[in-house]
């Protein structure tokens, strides 16, 4: 990775700010992106994912290597990525570890199905992708996953939730001509 043109440490923290701030300004569609091996399960909010291609379905999702979904990731090769309502704030609140629970603990008996590659698939998620790790990078702190999707499912009754300005929203679409 390049060094920053940025020497002074103060003017990098800065700018780190600025960033953040500028950050809060983007919506991100909240998802949980899950994984699990054997009786090893756990996953974390994100907001860093997205559609890679269409042909063939690929995902990717970037997550922090410090949280503990990574080395399951890595060691499983497989991931899901569970789009959250605008109801699932709760959701939100068990896996951001604002509840005090961690790993397996994080899935609410009846919410969770393992999807046919043994990912932890939202059972009403707006929409629910079953992922095989096709390859990772490390970039930063974080990880780009990069996912070849295998199972999908979905639900159209709801809005998505959105994170926005350090809080939570939902989209409007907008009339249709």
């Amino acid at each position: 990775m390049a060094q920053s043109p940025i020497a002074d440490p103060a003017a990098e923290d800065a700018v780190r700010a600025r960033f953040l701030q500028q950050m809060r300004l983007v919506p991100g569609a909240v998802a949980i992106v899950a994984t699990a091996l054997g009786t090893r399960r756990t996953g974390l909010v994100a907001t860093a994912w997205n559609s890679l291609c269409a042909d063939p379905p690929m995902l990717l999702a970037c997550i922090n290597r410090r949280s503990s979904a990574h080395p399951i990731v890595a060691d499983a090769r497989a991931f899901s990525i569970n789009l959250l309502a605008a109801d699932h704030a709760e959701t939100v609140a068990i896996f951001s570890a604002r509840r005090g629970l961690d790993g397996a603990d994080r899935f609410v008996p009846g919410a969770w199905t393992d999807g046919p590659g043994g990912q932890p698939l939202l059972n009403d998620a707006v929409a629910a992708f079953e992922c095989e790790l096709d390859d990772l990078h490390d970039y930063g702190t974080h990880s780009i996953l990069i996912g070849r999707v295998g199972a999908m499912r979905s639900r159209a009754d709801a809005p998505a939730m959105l994170y926005l300005d350090g809080g939570f929203a939902s989209a409007v679409l907008a009339p249709r001509d």
